[in-house]
């Protein structure tokens, strides 16, 4: 039957359960605001779809075919046609111990996939976890782990920004603490990248004293971090350093031709600089430069279409940051409508997971044609 996705903008779950209803139905995919909670989304479509693996998770806004929404639900279900077999787990504990829980739900998705050996061609992994955890440790372990030779891609959920609760569904459970895990074996072909519309500047640092577990930058080129980079963006008052300031002047890791952004969150103790990802002492960080955000969604499309011959739906993970930036732009609906030729959804999150934890990008699943 291909790929159906619904969303409202209001908790409309009967509209929303017709729009994503086909025969057969093995993954539903879903986010959500997190104030649905009081709603249990998640029980409703286990109750619809008792035959599917549902998995969720909280945003801060989400992106659809039928229009982008601030708040609201999104879903998309795949059939057997697209899917074949199905295997996931969920873990909690992840805030204590993100390592553990990593570990934990890698070793259950080992289990249950009988050890077999995996082609990364058929086999797809989706990753939501709590945004309010080291999105980082459970993605080393997921990268250093040799039996899950596959991709893991996804987001970590959000909410209002108010960073007190974020979720994460497995069937009838909801987790304010948790790891989801979902591999599938697809029957039609897929690809998956992140996309960044920054560019390095001429100014280069290197941070010379950090705290990586905590992701607090302390001194950057031997200085207190966050007088240097207050200094090196213009600004007089370190009490200004905020959302906006770090969104237009963002900092990041430059490796060949790929940018990785490192977001900022706040100043720490007058000093520091805290970041949304870990950065370790002796990392070489550029000030990186707003491209455009549109013609990078139109890039992403491109990208995808020169490996698939025909897309019919993706799934994407975009950063608050580039959320922020859009609405200041006024470019909401241009960014939904590049894509929403595709049956897609999407929801904002509080890091994109490709490899690695990542900012400000636009994290992306496209679906082909058999």
């Amino acid at each position: 039957m291909g790929i159906k996705v619904g969303g409202r903008q209001n908790y409309d779950m009967d509209g929303l359960l017709k729009e994503i209803e086909q025969p057969r139905i093995k993954v539903v995919i879903y986010f959500f605001s997190v104030e649905y909670e009081r709603f249990e989304p998640q029980k409703a479509l286990k109750r619809a779809f008792p035959q599917a693996i549902c998995v969720g998770a909280s945003m801060q806004g989400g992106w659809c075919t039928t229009g982008p929404m601030e708040k609201g639900i999104v879903a998309l279900s795949l059939g057997a046609d697209e899917v074949e077999e199905v295997f996931v787990t969920l873990k909690e504990g992840i805030k204590a111990d993100p390592t553990k829980s990593a570990r934990a739900a890698i070793a259950e998705l080992k289990q249950k996939l009988g050890y077999r050996n995996i082609n990364p061609d058929d086999y797809l992994g989706i990753v939501l976890l709590d945004g309010l955890s080291q999105g980082e440790v459970l993605m080393q372990e997921l990268s250093l782990e040799a039996h899950l030779n596959l991709p893991f891609i996804g987001g970590a959920a959000a909410d209002e920004m108010s960073f007190t609760k974020t979720l994460v569904g497995l069937d009838e459970q909801l987790s304010p603490d948790g790891l989801v895990l979902l591999v599938m074996k697809m029957k039609i072909p897929f690809y998956y990248n992140h996309y960044v519309h920054l560019t390095p500047g001429t100014a280069s640092m290197v941070v010379t004293k950090a705290d990586a577990k905590q992701r607090i930058v302390w001194e950057i080129n031997g200085e207190p971090a966050a007088s240097y980079y207050a200094n090196l963006v213009g600004v007089e008052r370190l009490d200004r350093l905020g959302f906006q300031i770090f969104a237009n002047n963002p900092l990041g890791v430059v490796s060949g031709n790929t940018v990785y952004c490192r977001s900022m969150h706040s100043v720490i103790e007058g000093r520091g600089l805290l970041f949304y990802c870990y950065i370790e002492a002796g990392t070489t960080l550029h000030l990186l430069k707003r491209g455009d955000i549109i013609a990078d969604a139109r890039n992403a499309l491109q990208d995808a279409s020169s490996y698939l011959s025909q897309l019919q739906g993706a799934i994407l993970f975009n950063c608050t940051f580039r959320l922020l930036e859009l609405k200041a732009l006024n470019k909401i609906e241009a960014f939904n409508n590049m894509f929403k030729h595709l049956p897609f959804i999407g929801f904002t999150t509080y890091g994109e997971e490709l490899f690695t934890h990542h900012n400000q990008t636009l994290t992306a699943i496209f679906f082909g044609r058999p």
